[in-house]
């Protein structure tokens, strides 16, 4: 199945997801007009949520995004963790 959300954050950015899923992801986009530090940031998170099942709460994605981001070191400008697991949520409805 395919599935996509955008999200208007609360001080303005937008997310957007973009998703391929079965019982788990097999592929996601994050998009938006927010930052992410280091450059390839944004792809290691993505390639952590390969594999999350379907039925996954936006708790648990955004403890898996919070993890991901500590082991490396990553810092987000204008999204964060929570916002983000909101819009992967969404996009699996």
């Amino acid at each position: 199945m395919y599935g996509s959300y955008k999200l208007k954050v609360h001080n303005g950015k937008l997310v957007s997801v973009k998703i391929i899923y079965s019982e788990r992801i097999e592929s996601v986009q994050i998009l938006g007009d927010f930052f992410m530090y280091p450059e390839e940031a944004i792809e290691v998170i993505e390639k952590s949520l390969i594999g999350l099942g379907r039925n996954s709460d936006r708790t648990s994605i955004a403890d898996g995004i919070k993890k991901t981001s500590e082991e490396n070191r990553i810092t987000m400008v204008g999204i964060d963790p929570d916002s983000m697991a909101e819009a992967i949520f969404m996009a699996m409805k």
